[in-house]
């Protein structure tokens, strides 16, 4: 029947693309753990809540409570790019009023208010002024008001996260569909015209959903690099295995050769793969 065929082809497509998303989100992890990013955009986060100029970022990373999450001062961790990349929020405020209080002395509003009296970046001294007002002589409420302040430039930093990580999906989901020739528009075509085929990927997507969970689509619990070289290489295997009719050989070379026009096709069926690849896994999984 005719809606069952395009059923069938729906869910070959969705699944080739699953497997092209987790092979691409494995890549992305693989680049965002070896070249510390997440670090990066951590620091960048702090530097934007307490300023570059006030001194106080390498005051809360040399801090007792943040020091032990990586090795070493600030200093030899901004060039051996070993910063952490997760602090607490209650840990950041716990220690930047200590900060704030004077070394060796009490933590109390009021040895607190002195030393915010003193911060010359305006916009810093803004809002630490306002969150300690909003306290009315409460340091708890402090605390937790900043703690709030940092959720939210948490906030902005996953909003960084995910832009990058969108673009270098779909920058790596154009690669891998070049360099495997994962053009949509024919494999839809080919799914469409070969029950055998669309037969065989209907029953390996059915498999696989068999043998993995909801969970497995989900970011990697794991950013080990030698757990995500294994994540990868059972995606790659995973793909392989199927009979996805993709790949290069010497008819595609010879259609291209005889007919450059479909150059501009191919353009475009890679360029719709790695726009499916950028949705994510876990969208085609619901799929």
């Amino acid at each position: 029947m005719l809606g069952s065929e395009m059923l069938d082809v729906a869910i070959g497509m969705a699944f080739t693309f699953l497997l092209l998303s987790l092979i691409c989100s494995a890549f992305n992890e693989l680049l965002e753990t070896r070249l510390k990013n997440r670090a990066g955009d951590l620091e960048r986060g702090i530097i934007s809540l307490l300023g570059s100029d006030t001194g106080l970022v390498k005051k809360l990373y040399n801090h007792g409570l943040i020091f032990s999450l990586y090795r070493g001062t600030y200093d030899e961790a901004i060039k051996k790019r070993t910063l952490p990349s997760y602090i607490p929020s209650q840990d950041f405020a716990t220690a930047l009023s200590g900060i704030l209080a004077p070394e060796n002395a009490p933590i109390t509003m009021d040895s607190i208010k002195p030393a915010i009296a003193t911060i010359t970046n305006p916009q810093v001294k803004s809002a630490l002024l306002t969150l300690y007002d909003d306290a009315s002589g409460d340091l708890q409420k402090f605390r937790k008001s900043l703690e709030d302040w940092f959720n939210s430039a948490m906030d902005r930093v996953s909003g960084w996260y995910k832009r990058r990580t969108h673009v270098i999906i779909f920058a790596l989901g154009f690669i891998i569909a070049v360099a495997m020739n994962v053009n949509s528009i024919s494999l839809a075509q080919d799914l469409w015209t070969n029950k055998a085929t669309r037969d065989a990927l209907v029953g390996a997507a059915q498999g696989y959903l068999e043998k993995h969970p909801a969970s497995a689509t989900s970011a990697p619990a794991s950013t080990n690099a030698s757990n995500l070289d294994q994540g990868l290489k059972a995606d790659i295997d995973e793909l392989k295995s199927t009979s996805i009719p993709i790949g290069w050989n010497q008819k595609v070379l010879e259609n291209l050769r005889m007919y450059p026009f479909l150059w501009g096709a191919s353009l475009l069926g890679w360029f719709l793969t790695a726009c499916a690849a950028s949705l994510g896994a876990p969208f085609w999984f619901d799929i």
